[in-house]
């Protein structure tokens, strides 16, 4: 056997062992890769006034917890809080109470009647859905749904914990390692640029269209709800997370919120959050004002980036959280973003054949 198939023979078993050991962190590593793709433009403008590899790699590491990690732990924390202080009896006179509200709650005339609406029907199907024995199902059901949640959140907190750790390590010895990868790989210099800029690019808007989303969102939606007298940091939290979500978006947030505020201090309020955040935020902040945020992101911060399809975005994040969960929108914008590098790299190839012949 020559020495360069036995080498090869090794590298075969030893990846796939390898594999084996590491398979219940590949997730973990890719996501922090991709992170540390996708805040590169930022770790080089630190090096440039910090020398030591080490702090340029804690300082990115710090900078990414305080701005990703630091309110899904808020969040987690809460969702604990809530557990602890969950009382069965207060939350079934709540959707008593709702029940009630919404029994009582009367079209205008003009509507019932231009739509053929039969309220009586509706307030029946309304005291069936909420009767005493779908209460108390409810509730028998809630319990496993809390311990459903607060293993999620265990595993959750793992990951965000492992996340952090080999993202430091990609920032410390990602330079040395893209270059052991590109002298590896079958492509010539030049090829292997073009994957790796398309991908940290991609990475870089995907990232950043993300946080100004959830940070911008989040923060208009804070300041409505803290005029109620509403948890503004809590609330702010989940919108803006909420926000990431394709098609519905703020609306997991503010609809809620609203019918809440109806039900407790009257439909002024409730009118007051839904036009605020269907005006101010879903139309102003989101379609005016984030593409100007997302457009100076890009000048500042990401030069090289070539102008990138908000559709293809839109429905790479979509396909990446029904597939993967909430990582999913890091994930399916990389893997998408390397199938679009990989057919331009296939097209200059062919190009290039057909040019010799």
């Amino acid at each position: 056997m020559k020495t360069h198939h036995f080498i090869l023979f090794i590298l075969v078993v030893s990846s796939y062992f390898l594999y084996k050991v590491y398979a219940p962190f590949v997730q973990d590593i890719a996501i922090a890769v991709l992170l540390m793709l996708a805040t590169l433009s930022i770790a080089k403008f630190f090096g440039k006034f910090i020398p030591k590899r080490w702090q340029v790699s804690t300082l990115m590491s710090l900078f990414l917890g305080l701005i990703f990690f630091l309110p899904l732990l808020y969040l987690i924390n809460a969702a604990a809080i809530a557990v602890s202080h969950f009382d069965a009896a207060a939350i079934a006179q709540q959707i008593k109470d709702l029940s009630h509200f919404l029994q009582n709650f009367t079209l205008p005339e003009s509507m019932t009647k231009s739509f053929n609406i039969d309220t009586s029907s509706i307030k029946q199907s309304i005291a069936q859905i909420f009767s005493d024995e779908n209460i108390k199902n409810l509730l028998k059901q809630s319990g496993a749904v809390i311990g459903s949640v607060a293993a999620h959140s265990a595993v959750f907190f793992k990951d965000m914990v492992l996340i952090l750790i080999f993202y430091f390590f990609t920032h410390l010895y990602g330079e040395e390692l893209g270059h052991f990868i590109k002298r590896i790989l079958p492509l010539d210099s030049g090829q292997t640029q073009i994957l790796f800029t398309e991908l940290s690019n991609s990475m870089g808007v995907v990232f950043f269209s993300i946080l100004a989303t959830a940070m911008l969102e989040g923060a208009l939606f804070a300041v409505i709800v803290a005029f109620f007298g509403m948890d503004a940091l809590l609330l702010g939290i989940l919108y803006g997370f909420a926000s990431l979500v394709p098609v519905v978006g703020g609306a997991l947030m503010w609809v809620p919120v609203s019918l809440y505020l109806w039900n407790t201090q009257g439909a002024s309020p409730a009118i007051i959050v839904a036009l605020y955040s269907i005006i101010v935020i879903s139309v102003i902040a989101d379609t005016f004002i984030k593409p100007v945020i997302i457009r100076e992101i890009d000048r500042k911060l990401l030069k090289e980036t070539n102008a990138v399809n908000e559709i293809l975005v839109f429905f790479s994040i979509l396909a990446g959280l029904s597939t993967f969960g909430f990582w999913g929108m890091i994930i399916g914008p990389a893997v998408t973003t390397i199938f679009i590098a990989v057919l331009k790299l296939y097209d200059q190839l062919q190009i290039g054949e057909q040019q010799i012949l």
